[in-house]
Formats: structure tokens, sequence, C-alpha cells
């Protein structure tokens, strides 16, 4: 292969594509199963609990800072989609009033 900016060229290998050596940074190993004592290879677990009411008010003021300048409508339909990717599930009015808090500054 003569242009360095493209993929390498898939090898011969029993599990097909690039070789370990060919990886950008060594991000494969050659035994994909082996980690070195330093390495994270599971996700990270939450240290501390966290309830519910922290949980909102975290949502709450990373909205502000994202889209506090935008119409009610939108800061509610953003809420909503924050609340469910975490789990959580507070109800339209709850929504929308947490919205205007978000909208009013």
């Amino acid at each position: 292969m003569t242009d360095h900016t493209r993929s390498p060229e898939p090898s011969d290998g029993p599990e097909g594509g690039a070789a370990a050596a060919d990886s950008v940074g060594g991000a494969l190993h050659e035994d994909r199963n082996v980690s070195r004592p330093d390495e994270q290879s599971e996700p990270a677990m939450d240290t501390h609990p966290t309830d519910d009411a922290a949980r909102i008010d975290g949502v709450v003021v990373q909205t502000r800072a994202d889209v506090g300048d935008a119409p009610e409508e939108r800061i509610a339909d953003v809420l909503r989609q924050r609340f469910a990717d975490i789990g959580l599930d507070l109800g339209d009015d709850r929504i929308r009033a947490l919205a205007a808090e978000v909208a009013g500054g």
C-alpha cells in the first residue's frame, strides 16, 4: 500500500481485517483477551450514589447551559429526551414546569 491515508488492506489471517501491526496507535493487541494491570477494560462504575433529585437538578443545569435560550417547547423536548436517556419518567406537567424554569433563567 503506497498511500498512507488509506486503511490497511485486509490480511489473509483467520479473522480477516487488518493485522494488529497495522493498527493506529497500537489500539489492537495480538491477543485481544489480555489487558495490562493499569488498563481499564470494564466500564467505570459510579462511586457515589445519586438520588433522583440530584439527577434531575443535573439535567436541568446542563439543559440550561445547552439550550437555555431556545423556545420553551424546544427546552421541553430536550428535557424529555434527556430524562428518557437516564431512565426517569417525570410526566408532562413536571417537564413543562422545568422547561419554564430553564427558560426563565
